[in-house]
């Protein structure tokens, strides 16, 4: 009997290994997947708030911010910004005022291309290369009916054997390289701090920090 139930406890805890393990291999060899399954918890909630929405467009700020972000790589994003020579020169607490900053500048930037598109589908694209590098670009085109299909790809970097975005690209255009070219003057002049206070003009010109 006693073996009984020490053959039961080992099969459950293998069960359990067996859970965590096949969870982590999915997070480590399949950035697509998890793309996919944020995006569509994305588009789910555009759809359950859509009236919500109507009258309060900035709430998807928060929908975004809840869901994305979280997965998002801000220091990886920091160093496309400004330049891994201007990031490595600045303290750890200037680091987390720019994240702080830039984070409210991605998700609007993010939310906006996304707030048009209420009723719609979304195609992962094949993914080019596999997952087997340090780096992956995932593509995606966001559907909707009577609108042009609107092409979302998003640049991925495995940090500790999980998959983080830190960058998104929007019909071509990717949101690091394009702040990296709107703040360099401001990164050559006067470093990070330079950039967070140009950031920050930004974001409180569009409404105000979150």
């Amino acid at each position: 009997m006693r073996m009984v139930k020490r053959i039961a406890r080992t099969s459950v805890f293998l069960g359990i290994m067996m859970l965590i393990f096949s969870q982590n291999v999915i997070g480590q060899e399949d950035p697509q997947g998890m793309m996919k399954s944020l995006t569509d918890k994305v588009m789910n909630a555009l759809r359950t708030n859509r009236e919500a929405l109507k009258s309060n467009p900035g709430k998807i700020y928060s929908l975004v911010d809840t869901i994305i972000i979280p997965h998002a790589d801000f220091a990886e994003m920091g160093r496309w910004v400004v330049g891994r020579n201007a990031w490595q020169a600045s303290s750890d607490a200037l680091k987390q005022e720019f994240i702080k900053e830039f984070k409210t500048l991605v998700v609007r930037t993010y939310a906006s291309a996304l707030l048009g598109y209420t009723d719609q589908t979304v195609e992962f694209l094949p993914l080019r290369g596999g997952a087997g590098g340090e780096r992956v670009q995932v593509s995606s085109l966001v559907r909707q009916a009577g609108k042009k299909p609107l092409r979302l790809d998003y640049r991925l970097i495995k940090q500790g054997g999980n998959w983080k975005l830190y960058d998104i690209i929007i019909e071509g255009i990717s949101i690091v390289q394009g702040y990296r070219a709107q703040f360099a003057n401001d990164a050559r002049s006067g470093g990070l701090q330079a950039v967070i206070d140009k950031i920050r003009i930004h974001n409180r010109g569009r409404g105000g920090k979150k």
